[in-house]
């Protein structure tokens, strides 16, 4: 068996290999500055990865679903030959078949047997059957496998790297003598017959310059394999977002010019996912770090409006001192929140008032050049700004229109305090107001729009509540814009066993996707809890908590 492998022996040869006479190439895809997500199961990840790294190679990894558990040996057979690995499942059969043609695939390297439909989807190739043991690596792949450490399977494929030494998931101890290659080259491997030598192709040089997101999926193991065997590298993410994490921010920005994929489900598929790919390459960070929202930090606001303290604590004290007090406020927390805390300002930016006004709608919008100070200050000391919307007889999505300059900066979310929205004939403190949730639906769609079409990173969304009225049809508000970050913010006052039997109330029925916030009165609360109070008798624990 005469396989090349680069990183064997001798230089690098070239992606396209050195060509050398009547032997087959592997032949590398131009990753380019490309995004792609491979999920929806092993099979059809397994068949993307393929397509987008693999031009044409004369060998294939095939994976039966049958044998879940030689995913590991046949990933590493995969990357030690540089070759792709790709997985039948009922009903995918054709689409292997369709691959391997594609391909132009001379031989396959087998792990489980092949019957029926599959049987035929292999067509007239050479069969090997895949080693299960490191005798079996050596003789018939010409391949160094050693037992890899116990580790999740996508996180230990990802560690392997074509041209060294192999750990591989799941290696058998070796045989005793009497049992024949053939049949210990793969627990499936139901051929007793004489066992075929991969023919000889030569592997690609150089790899792509391509990056791979992955999570803990096993499905996407063979799409994770795929993608070192071409040479790609494969970071391993907590969260399956490429928004959320700095670390990984800083590396996508580093592969600025190749392609960027995602292996396992959760990213929401390709264009959602080169949507957060490009917010990653190109948005500012959040104070705190990465771009999503939550759960990367927790914050702490100051609730208020520019004008004078009769408005909340916020406005108490001049812009500096404001942004140190809620510096100051926020580093309180700190010591009982694993994630970061991060200080922040909600500014009521439309008041509700007692007088129709110029425009008759019960509620005073204050000015963008007033505002954008406090904004712009803000960003400089890294706290995040939330504007508050108090409409009156206004709506909602007519009043956050009028301040879209402001919500285009990255650092600046949105909230909607129903409370002050008023229906036809009605005034403040005459009854608390309501919103119905189409009108926040449509809200939350435009900022959403405003949000990916600006190219920014994720922006909260906050819903102010403390009575069960105040947001009709709650169940049907829209909470899978990825763009934003839905919390409903409990805002009743009283004794810590009042509060809490509103914020019980009001998680009740709550979607999982909103996050929760609190909020603590100064003067209303008897007492006001302390933030040790705060973050350990809440339960659960608040993401967003404001002064009153």
């Amino acid at each position: 068996m005469g396989l090349i492998l680069s990183g064997c022996a001798g230089e690098p040869s070239p992606s396209e290999g050195t060509g050398a006479p009547d032997i087959p190439v592997v032949s590398l895809q131009q990753a380019g500055a490309l995004r792609g997500v491979f999920d929806g199961g092993a099979g059809p990840a397994s068949l993307a990865a393929s397509s987008a790294f693999y031009a044409s190679s004369p060998a294939v990894v095939v994976l039966g679903a049958g044998a879940p558990a030689a995913a590991g040996q046949a990933s590493a057979a995969a990357v030690g030959l540089g070759v792709p690995l790709l997985v039948v499942e009922p009903g995918n059969e054709q689409q292997v078949a369709d691959e391997l043609e594609r391909l132009e695939a001379e031989s396959v390297v087998l792990y489980g047997a092949p019957e029926g439909e599959w049987a035929a989807a292999l067509g007239e190739r050479t069969e090997i059957p895949g080693p299960a043991d490191a005798a079996g690596f050596r003789s018939l792949l010409g391949l160094e496998a050693v037992p890899a450490e116990a580790a999740p399977l996508v996180a230990a494929v990802a560690a392997m790297d074509r041209g060294a030494q192999l750990p591989v998931p799941g290696l058998e101890a070796a045989v005793p003598k009497e049992t024949t290659a053939s049949n210990t080259a793969s627990a499936d491997q139901q051929d007793n017959g004489p066992v075929q030598e991969l023919p000889e192709f030569e592997a690609a040089g150089a790899g792509t310059d391509a990056i791979v997101l992955a999570t803990e999926d096993p499905a996407s193991a063979a799409a994770v394999a795929t993608a070192r065997a071409a040479g790609a590298e494969v970071r391993m993410v907590e969260t399956a977002d490429p928004r959320a994490d700095p670390g990984v921010i800083e590396v996508l920005r580093s592969h600025r010019d190749g392609g960027i994929y995602a292996a396992g489900n959760g990213f929401g598929g390709a264009e959602t996912f080169a949507a957060h790919s490009d917010v990653a390459l190109n948005a500012p960070e959040l104070p705190g770090g990465g771009q999503t929202v939550f759960p990367g930090r927790r914050m702490v606001a100051l609730y208020g409006h520019p004008s004078g303290g009769s408005l909340g604590v916020l406005g108490e004290q001049g812009l500096e001192e404001s942004i140190r007090l809620a510096r100051e406020t926020a580093a309180q927390y700190r010591p009982y929140s694993d994630e970061p805390v991060v200080p922040a300002l909600e500014i009521i930016t439309t008041v509700a008032s007692s007088e129709p006004g110029a425009d008759g709608d019960f509620s005073e919008e204050t000015a963008v050049d007033v505002l954008l100070p406090w904004i712009e200050a803000a960003r400089d000391a890294g706290v995040y700004v939330i504007l508050d919307l108090q409409p009156g007889h206004s709506t909602f999505l007519n009043q956050a229109i009028r301040y879209e300059e402001l919500l285009k900066f990255p650092h600046v979310g949105l909230a909607l305090d129903s409370e002050w929205r008023l229906a036809p004939g009605q005034r403040h403190l005459e009854q608390i107001g309501s919103v119905d949730a189409a009108e926040v639906n449509e809200v939350s769609a435009w900022l959403a729009d405003l949000t990916r079409e600006n190219v920014l990173p994720q922006k909260l969304f906050m819903l102010h509540q403390f009575n069960l009225s105040m947001i009709r049809n709650r169940d049907q508000l829209e909470v899978s814009h990825s763009e934003l970050a839905v919390s409903l913010h409990a805002d009743g006052h009283g004794t810590p066993g009042q509060k809490l039997d509103t914020w019980n109330a009001l998680r009740n029925g709550l979607q999982p996707e909103i996050w929760p916030g609190w909020k603590n009165f100064y003067d209303e609360d008897t007492p006001t809890l302390t933030p040790e109070q705060t973050f350990t008798q809440i339960d659960p624990k608040p993401w967003f908590i404001s002064y009153q």
